[in-house]
């Protein structure tokens, strides 16, 4: 395999977005210490990286095969497939690896051994088969991308549904104590900045998505909409520290050290939007959010942390 094929390989698999995974399993850890060990917990990650992978390459092969990307005005992130590099052969045969190595890393996790004997988490199985058919249906099957649910549903998986796996894989005994209306709200900053993350990529997409016939949160909304549902995602996790903050005291305060940025990046999408409200050049929200998304939330896990967890 040449250098030009690992490059190929490796914008494809977009190891930057991982952090989307990494943050809710730091955020997981903090709210329950573990009791079944961190080797469970490094698994656990390797399994949602795993899980990652198979959507970000699915995505590729799914867009490459509707021809979203060849829509007037797209802005093709992956040309990897398109330009010849890869094939969609082996595109596909890589991500139903990933999936199927993702699937059973899981399901062995969701055994463990408790007063002498092994015993089956079911919520943790129960999360697990959620997570592969989101997983699966991202941009391919159902193809929740396309019908105006990616946002909401990458949010719900990503944010409350991952963190419930990490508590689940910590505390098996016991996680679905953690199912409670307060545990709930800790998890709303990560699954809002996860919302920030892909709105902020719809965002740009809104004119070739329209050509195309595809529904995204964004293009819904149109512009204006678009931005002020873009403030509110990003300011949201501040209010529910902000909330935190009256109850449990100022470490709650750490995670304010990510306001500068979370301004800038508003002020910037801002001002994009006044140079040309129609058609906003939004070009680099997703990275700007992405950045935003792991700084506050490497913060957050570290004031959940000091505070005790839930």
């Amino acid at each position: 395999m040449d250098k030009t094929t690992i490059k190929a390989w490796f914008l494809l698999f977009r190891p930057w977005s991982y952090t989307a995974t990494l943050i809710p399993f730091l955020v997981g850890a903090a709210l329950a210490p573990a009791t079944h060990g961190w080797l469970r917990w490094g698994l656990g990650l390797f399994a949602g990286l795993l899980f990652q992978a198979t959507v970000n390459l699915l995505n590729t092969w799914g867009d490459e095969r509707s021809g979203v990307d060849d829509a007037p005005g797209a802005i093709r992130t992956t040309p990897q497939v398109h330009d010849g590099l890869v094939s969609m052969r082996a595109l596909l045969a890589i991500a139903l690896t990933c999936a199927a190595g993702a699937a059973l890393l899981g399901l062995s996790l969701c055994l463990y051994r408790a007063d002498g004997a092994w015993r089956l988490s079911w919520p943790l199985l129960a999360v697990g088969f959620i997570g592969f058919l989101g997983a699966t249906n991202y941009s391919t099957g159902i193809k929740f991308k396309y019908r105006g649910l990616g946002v909401p549903f990458v949010a719900f998986l990503m944010g409350p549904l991952e963190i419930f796996a990490v508590l689940c894989l910590l505390r098996p005994e016991n996680a679905l104590t953690f199912l409670t209306p307060s545990c709930l709200l800790l998890t709303l900053p990560i699954a809002a900045l996860v919302c920030v993350i892909m709105h902020g990529n719809d965002m740009r997409d809104i004119p070739s998505d329209r050509a195309a016939g595809i529904r995204t949160v964004a293009s819904l909304l149109g512009p204006k909409g678009a931005l002020i549902f873009y403030w509110i995602c990003h300011l949201l996790p501040y209010v529910v520290c902000a909330l935190l903050l009256a109850q449990r005291g100022r470490l709650f305060l750490i995670p304010f050290m990510a306001l500068p940025l979370t301004r800038r990046t508003l002020t910037a999408a801002t001002r994009t939007y006044l140079v040309n409200p129609s058609s906003p050049p939004w070009l680099k929200l997703e990275r700007a959010s992405g950045g935003i998304h792991l700084i506050f939330g490497v913060l957050y896990a570290l004031a959940l942390w000091a505070t005790g967890g839930r």
